[in-house]
């Protein structure tokens, strides 16, 4: 599988002076913030939000130390710190134009989560495009604000739509692992500041540890806070929302959405540890130097972090009503998923109709795209004895949760 292409070198090469910032990220970081604060325009940034710019300069300090960055990869990194400060000040000058957007109930939001490549994309994009249900497009996450034209949201999601083929001109097996296009409803990992994920750019020890002490009530306090101004003026529906890290979360998550319910798909983590460092392959290509990207450090990466998520979301499911979480296993669900997923609908108080049928017959057309992420576990260093000792006891859980179906 190519997973860059020879336009990658060139990109690389032409981005190669303006990389050289990243000697310096606190400067480039405090240039950020600057072109924020000089228009304030009423926003109130509270000292939560300035705990969270600083948890976000820190991550910048994290990966512009990565000695294998590329060119493409800094200015990735740049243009994603850049969004997530302007989001925030962008958010906080609507809710000081428009108090009553504060005062949006987000009632019940379901959180699809699980361990990447459990069919959390199909089972989110499903439940997205139920009556009633919503979830975040690619493109307003990209320009959060209130109700505009026809013509203003056509003329933002093509310069989203062009934003993401460049990424695609230079990583042609991303397209196949994760599709993506602007008018999609997507993860809101481009709401969140930290996630576990980041470290699918580079091998990033010292941040894995930074997220195990981590706070993350106040991203999805500004997730909620977000979703309040995407929901202002337009009709109210249920949000489905999804990210992988929202799986270590989860008790972040249940502070902020007290009636939030979980979605948990589950699936063989021997198959789920080859096909997330399959994923993190192609974006380490994408983020470093070709010859610097390492196929056995990204699987001892994976199968230390992997591990602690499925850990720590089992533990949190205990402090929470059993009804908050609902349990889907992965092989029945592909087996029979116009028996489980109207079941899962049931589950969650949704109404199944003809258009879900006919909503869950397209997406699960889309998979065939992907046929061609291929993947092995040896290519990553990893034996299936390893993975059994990090997971425990939980690869039995979910065999005996796919037998039950």
């Amino acid at each position: 599988m190519r997973r860059t292409t020879t336009r990658m070198r060139l990109v690389n090469a032409l981005t190669a002076p303006a990389a050289r910032a990243r000697r310096d990220p606190d400067k480039v970081f405090d240039r950020l913030l600057a072109a924020q604060r000089s228009d304030l325009d009423g926003a109130v940034i509270t000292e939560e939000d300035e705990r969270s710019l600083e948890d976000l300069r820190g991550f910048l300090r994290h990966i512009a130390a990565v000695e294998s960055l590329s060119g493409v990869g800094w200015l990735s990194v740049h243009d994603m710190a850049a969004t997530r400060i302007r989001n925030l000040f962008h958010v906080r000058r609507l809710q000081a134009r428009h108090p009553e957007a504060t005062r949006e109930r987000i009632e019940a939001p379901v959180f699809v989560i699980g361990l990447p490549r459990t069919a959390t994309t199909l089972t989110h994009k499903i439940l997205a495009n139920a009556e009633g249900g919503r979830g975040p497009y690619m493109w307003e996450m990209d320009n959060i604000g209130l109700p505009r034209s026809e013509e203003e949201e056509a003329r933002l999601r093509r310069r989203t739509q062009r934003k993401l083929d460049q990424i695609l001109t230079l990583s042609p097996s991303w397209g196949r692992i994760h599709p993506v296009r602007a008018d999609w409803v997507e993860e809101i990992y481009f709401l969140l500041n930290q996630s576990r994920l980041h470290n699918t750019m580079a091998s990033m020890p010292g941040y894995v540890a930074f997220m195990r002490t981590y706070d993350a009530r106040p991203d999805y306090r500004f997730v909620r806070d977000a979703l309040q101004i995407l929901q202002y003026r337009r009709p109210a529906r249920r949000w489905m929302l999804k990210h992988p890290d929202c799986l270590a979360e989860t008790a972040a998550i249940h502070d902020v959405f007290p009636d939030a319910r979980f979605v948990w798909t589950h699936r063989d983590p021997h198959t789920v540890m080859g096909s997330m460092c399959s994923m993190a392959e192609s974006l380490a290509y994408l983020h470093n130097r070709p010859s610097s990207v390492d196929p056995h450090l990204i699987g001892r990466t994976w199968l230390e972090i992997l591990p602690e998520m499925v850990e720590r979301a089992r533990r949190e499911r205990t402090r929470m009503p059993r009804e908050a979480t609902v349990d889907v296993a992965y092989h029945a669900m592909m087996a029979d998923p116009f028996h489980h997923v109207p079941e899962l609908f049931e589950q969650l108080d949704l109404k199944w109709t003809d258009a879900d049928e006919r909503n869950l017959a397209d997406a699960l057309d889309r998979p065939r795209d992907q046929r061609g992420h291929e993947y092995s576990m040896a290519h990553y260093g990893l034996e299936p004895a390893m993975i059994d000792e990090a997971f425990g006891d939980y690869g039995l859980f979910v065999d005996n949760m796919t037998a039950k179906r």
